[in-house]
């Protein structure tokens, strides 16, 4: 129980790293996720909560060269950001769109230490 009450101070970030499906460009992706941007902004959670990050050009690895990364003060924030519309994108527009890359991408939580 004290480890579950901690979680819900402590900040969080949630961190997927990932490649990108075949005919999906980086900025295509980065519109689709202004769109859950926009749907967290309008309901009061800040700005641009999700961010993609890509390797340099000259690095050498040839799998994960994304990351899309989100930053919530704590885990009891993340929950009430999921509102039926914010749901409703991840579910029906984004999760089907990529759900070959959600299948294989990296994910984890990541929480402070203090």
């Amino acid at each position: 129980l004290h480890t579950a009450y901690r979680r819900q101070r402590q900040m969080c970030i949630r961190d997927s790293i990932f490649d990108l499906p075949k005919g999906i460009s980086i900025e295509e992706f980065q519109k689709d996720l202004d769109r859950a941007n926009a749907i967290y902004e309008n309901n009061g959670f800040g700005v641009d909560k999700y961010k993609v990050y890509q390797v340099s050009a000259s690095d050498e690895a040839i799998e994960h060269r994304y990351m899309w990364l989100s930053t919530w003060t704590n885990d009891s924030e993340y929950s009430k950001a999921h509102s039926e519309e914010i749901d409703d994108f991840w579910e029906n527009y984004f999760t089907p769109k990529y759900e070959k890359m959600l299948d294989e991408h990296i994910y984890r939580r990541f929480f402070s230490v203090k």
